[in-house]
C-alpha cells in the first residue's frame, strides 16, 4: 500500500512559469525513496507542493488515499507529513531541549513525547549532552540533527527529508545518512528524501526518481538507477 501518491501534479511560483511539471511518484508504507536531481530540478518545488507551502496548480497529492492538495501547511503537519527543510527549523535563541519541545504539536506527539525525547536522545546523544545550550551555539551538522530530532517529535507518518546534505562535510553527510537508516527503522517510518548527492541517496534509499527541469527523468530501484548511463554521468560520475 502506499503511503504517498503524487498523480501528475503541476506547480510553480510564477503564472508563466512551471517548477513542477506533471509529476507522478509513489511511496509505500516503511519504504524510502530518494528524488535526486541538480540544483534546480524542481525537488524542493515538489516538496514544498507536498506540504501545502505552494500550491498546486493540478494534479493530486494523496496521503493515506486522502488528497491533500489545498489543505493548510498546518493541517497536513498535522496529518504526520513532517518535513526536515534545506535550511533553518530551529530557533537560535531556545536551548536545545526547548526546540524539540516545541515541536510537539499533534496530539499524538504530545502523548509520547517523553519517549521521543529520549528516541532523539539515543540517536544524537550531542544533543542530550547540549540539551540546556542554545541552539545558536551548535555546528552546522549539530543543527542539522536538530532538525531531524525535531521532526521525530512531531510523531511523523512520513518524513520528508530536503536536501539535508546542504552545506556539510562529507564526513558529517556520511555519519548523519548512517544514523538516519537505523533510526527511520527502528521507528518504521517512511521516508521520501530530496538530495544532490546521488551516491548518498541511493545508498539510504530503496527505490528512486531522477528529477530534471520539472520533470521525472528516471525511476526504478537504487540498482538500477546506479547502472543507467545519466545517473553515472550526470549524478556520480564514471
Amino acid at each position: 500500500m502506499n503511503i504517498l501518491e503524487i498523480k501528475d501534479v503541476h506547480a510553480g511560483y510564477e503564472p508563466e512559469a512551471e517548477a513542477v511539471q506533471g509529476v507522478s511518484l509513489e511511496v509505500g508504507d516503511n519504504e524510502c525513496v530518494a528524488l535526486i536531481g541538480a540544483n534546480g530540478a524542481g525537488k524542493s518545488s515538489l516538496f514544498k507542493t507536498i506540504s501545502g507551502i505552494l500550491d498546486a496548480r493540478s494534479g493530486e497529492i494523496l496521503f493515506r488515499g486522502e488528497k491533500i492538495n489545498g489543505l493548510k501547511p498546518h493541517v497536513i503537519v498535522n496529518k504526520g507529513v513532517i518535513q526536515v527543510p534545506e535550511e533553518g527549523g530551529t530557533f537560535s535563541n531556545l536551548t536545545i531541549e526547548e526546540n524539540l519541545l516545541i515541536a510537539c504539536q499533534r496530539q499524538k506527539a504530545k502523548e509520547n513525547r517523553e519517549k521521543n525525547l529520549e528516541t532523539a536522545y539515543h540517536f544524537f546523544p550531542v544533543l542530550k549532552e547540549k540539551r540546556q545550550l542554545m541552539a545558536g551555539s551548535l555546528s552546522g551538522g549539530q543543527r542539522k540533527m536538530l532538525s531531524i530530532s525535531k521532526a521525530i517529535m512531531g510523531e511523523p507518518e512520513l518524513l520528508l527529508l530536503d536536501d539535508i546534505s546542504m552545506g556539510l562535510a562529507p564526513k558529517v553527510v556520511e555519519d548523519l545518512y548512517s544514523m538516519l537508516k537505523e533510526l527511520t527503522k527502528a521507528l518504521a517510518v517512511p521516508v521520501l528524501v530530496v538530495e544532490q548527492i546521488a551516491d548518498i541517496a541511493l545508498d539510504f534509499a530503496e527505490r528512486g526518481y531522477v528529477m530534471a527541469q520539472g520533470h521525472i527523468l528516471l525511476k526504478g530501484t537504487s540498482q538500477e538507477l546506479r547502472a543507467t548511463d545519466e545517473v553515472k554521468k550526470l549524478y556520480i560520475g564514471g
